[in-house]
C-alpha cells in the first residue's frame, strides 16, 4: 500500500528559487572579509604614508632651521670675538692712562707736601720705591715734608728720612736730605690730595727747581 502526502506542497506551484545557493555564501563571506581586510591595510597604508610626508616636511623645516641657526651662531661668535678684542684694547687704553698719569700724580702729591724752605733735586723710582733728594733751610723742614707726605695718603706709613747732612751753599747752612717712601697699590681719586694710579714700574723723575720761598 502507497502513501502520498498531499500536504506537502500547493498542486501546481512553483519551488521557491534562492538568490544565492549555499554552497557559495561562504566564498562570498571570504571575499567580503578579505575586501575589508584589504580596505584596511590601505587605509593604513595610507594613514602611514601620510605621517610620513609630514614627517619628511617637518624634517627639511628643521634641517633649514638648523642652518640658519649654525649661520647665525657663527655671526655670535664673531661678534663675541670682536667684542673680547674690543675690552682688550680698552683694558690696554686705560693701563696705558694709568701709567702715563701715574708719575703726573706723583709729581702733584710730592708739590702738594712741600714746606716752605725745602726744594727738591731728584725724584727716583723703582718698583713701589720712591726716592727724594733734596735740599732744606732746616731740620724742620725737612720733618714737616715726610709727615706731609705720609699723610697724603699716596705713601705707605712710615716715610723713612734715610740720610741727612749739612753743607754750605753761597755762605749759607743748607740740609741736604734723602727720603725714602712706597707707593700704596691703590689710590684714591683725584682732587682730594691723593693720586689716582699706582706708579709705573722703573720710571725715573727729576725736579730740579726750587720751592718758592726757600
Amino acid at each position: 500500500m502507497i502513501k502520498v502526502n498531499l500536504l506537502a506542497s500547493t498542486p501546481g506551484a512553483t519551488p521557491a528559487r534562492e538568490w544565492l545557493p549555499r554552497d557559495q555564501r561562504s566564498a562570498l563571506m571570504g571575499l567580503g572579509m578579505l575586501m575589508l581586510t584589504a580596505l584596511g591595510v590601505g587605509g593604513w597604508w595610507y594613514y602611514l604614508h601620510h605621517q610620513g610626508v609630514v614627517l619628511n616636511t617637518r624634517i627639511a623645516a628643521a634641517e633649514t632651521e638648523l642652518v640658519r641657526l649654525k649661520e647665525a651662531a657663527k655671526v655670535v661668535d664673531l661678534m663675541t670675538a670682536r667684542k673680547n678684542e674690543l675690552a682688550e684694547r680698552l683694558a690696554l687704553i686705560d693701563r696705558l692712562r694709568a701709567a702715563k698719569r701715574a708719575p703726573v700724580s706723583l709729581l702733584e702729591t710730592v708739590s702738594r707736601s712741600l714746606p716752605e724752605g725745602l726744594w727738591l733735586l731728584e725724584i727716583k723710582q723703582s718698583g713701589p720705591t720712591i726716592q727724594i733728594d733734596g735740599r732744606a733751610t732746616s731740620l724742620t723742614a725737612v720733618t714737616d715734608f715726610t709727615e706731609r707726605l705720609q699723610n697724603s695718603g699716596y705713601f705707605q706709613k712710615p716715610v723713612e728720612i734715610l740720610t741727612t747732612s749739612t753743607e754750605a751753599i753761597d755762605d749759607a747752612t743748607v740740609v741736604k736730605f734723602s727720603v725714602k717712601a712706597d707707593v700704596v697699590a691703590t689710590q684714591p681719586p683725584a682732587g682730594t690730595g691723593t693720586a689716582t694710579a699706582p706708579v709705573a714700574t722703573g720710571t725715573v723723575a727729576s725736579v730740579a727747581a726750587p720751592h718758592a720761598g726757600a
